[in-house]
């Protein structure tokens, strides 16, 4: 690991744990164990350094271009398996930097981000937009397959985003989410719509 990949991780880390303003680059100097002049030579500040965190840990990590694996010709019930593949892999990614409560504190940097960084919420409702149209364009393909029946598109590709979303913030304040949990929703809603 680089020594810049070093310092985003471990900021991440802090701003996990406590609110932008009372990380200190003393803070900071510890966590890393490295002197400011080396933490502000990748970074001219401490906005700077927190918007490379969301850019990696949030953005980057929510886009579904970068989280799931999608080819043009997947059924929907693949696409849910590798929907359910990508959450996992970006989860044991979180859970291996050992914060406590992860979750609880990944929802709490999200809305640290939509006060700080430029551009968030239109950036994550680009990236939820881009989500919902792969559930889309999956599910407009697995009718003209006849893999399931014909229903609103729309409104599912809603529905299977919502699912995720709706018990990653619920579980959040306690256990996190549950990918078992989810498959077995999203296979009984699959099930349902099945041919």
């Amino acid at each position: 690991m680089t020594t810049k990949d070093r310092i985003i991780e471990e900021a991440f880390k802090l701003f996990l744990n406590n609110n932008f303003e009372k990380v200190s680059i003393s803070d900071m100097e510890q966590a890393v164990g490295k002197t400011r002049g080396a933490i502000f030579y990748f970074f001219k500040n401490k906005e700077e350094l927190f918007n490379e965190v969301i850019d990696r840990y949030i953005i980057d990590t929510q886009n579904p271009h970068h989280k799931f694996e999608f080819s043009e010709d997947i059924s929907l019930e693949q696409f849910i398996y590798q929907y359910i593949k990508g959450i996992n892999t970006a989860m044991s990614k979180m859970l291996s930097l050992s914060v406590i409560n992860i979750y609880k504190q990944y929802f709490s940097l999200y809305i640290q981000a939509s006060r700080i960084y430029p551009n968030f919420s239109e950036i994550m409702t680009q990236n939820s937009i881009n989500e919902t149209k792969l559930w889309e364009k999956t599910i407009e393909r697995a009718i003209k397959n006849k893999e399931i029946r014909k229903v609103d598109t729309r409104r599912y590709a809603i529905l299977f985003r919502s699912c995720f979303l709706g018990l990653a913030f619920d579980r959040c304040l306690s256990h996190g989410l549950n990918t078992d949990e989810l498959l077995g929703i999203y296979l009984d809603i699959y099930h349902q719509l099945k041919l």
